[in-house]
């Protein structure tokens, strides 16, 4: 009677053990189901992301974005891409691992959070990088409407009238941060100032001052280099005047206040490579580029 009811004991514990180890393995099989699709996810984001520096790529070819705003995206992409490579990798360790015992099946809970989590914002991202390259974020400003022939300083009245050119960047930048309210951000504005290809007369008083700013005292400067010279004054004269009003609106309420700005002469290089016909003395040269960019911290 003994041995009988030790056989019934034996027959049910293993039984029971049975159960519950079904029981388990449903839930490992259910659970690296979940990785596995989070995983899938991930390789649609790694795809995405290639296709966004594609279109980076071609945007600064066409000079329709800064040269420095977009090396800091293709730095974003690339570590996005690191984050995307990394966790990858380790959901597929635990994805292949046949043997699950009592401290894998926590890891294998812990690793299905975890990628929930990090894919989350990874599509954050990917949708945050997407809305800013897919966006215009250069202003081009004719510069014969700001400036007299030979001169670089904005009279009052264009001064006071110069909002209606800058408010379609600053609506842009408002509208992109209000949109992505949970990323730190920062903001770059970069001003580019182009000039054509026409001859500086020496002893002009313009001559003159640029030389002065050239700080050549001896030597006589080319005319490539007074272009670039007046190219350079006429975009501090701009980024001045954006700052200013961007400064303004951030005082009532409007815009963020925490942007940094920079300024740069282009001289006698063209400012849009797709166009071919450009004359020495042609209006399309004289321009200023107005690029904006904002970035995740």
């Amino acid at each position: 009677m003994h041995k009988k009811g030790t056989y019934y004991l034996l027959v049910f514990l293993t039984i029971t053990a049975s159960f519950f180890s079904c029981v388990t393995q449903k839930k490992v099989i259910s659970v690296k189901k979940e990785i596995t699709t989070v995983d899938s996810q991930l390789q649609k984001y790694s795809t995405a992301l290639k296709q966004l520096d594609t279109k980076r790529e071609m945007k600064q070819e066409q000079n329709q974005i800064d040269d420095k705003a977009s090396a800091r995206i293709q730095k974003f992409i690339a570590k996005t891409r690191t984050e995307i490579d990394t966790l990858h990798a380790q959901n597929t360790i635990l994805i292949v691992n046949t043997i699950v015992d009592r401290a894998d099946w926590q890891k294998l809970l812990k690793t299905l959070s975890l990628s929930r989590k990090s894919s989350k914002t990874i599509g954050d991202k990917i949708q945050f990088l997407s809305d800013l390259i897919n966006r215009n974020m250069v202003v081009k400003i004719d510069q014969d409407v700001l400036f007299a022939p030979g001169q670089y300083i904005v009279t009052p009245a264009i001064a006071a009238s110069i909002g209606n050119l800058f408010e379609p960047a600053a609506k842009e930048i408002d509208t992109f941060i209000k949109k992505y309210p949970a990323f730190p951000l920062s903001i770059v504005i970069t001003v580019k100032g182009y000039a054509d290809a026409t001859a500086i007369s020496e002893g002009t008083p313009l001559y003159k001052d640029l030389k002065a700013r050239l700080s050549m005292s001896n030597a006589d400067p080319d005319n490539k280099e007074l272009n670039k010279q007046l190219s350079r004054v006429r975009a501090e004269q701009v980024k001045a005047l954006f700052e200013k009003y961007t400064t303004d609106k951030s005082g009532t309420g409007h815009y963020i206040p925490n942007i940094l700005y920079l300024s740069e002469g282009k001289g006698e290089a063209l400012p849009n490579p797709t166009i071919t016909d450009y004359k020495i003395d042609d209006a399309r040269r004289r321009v200023v580029l107005l690029f904006w960019s904002i970035f995740p911290e």
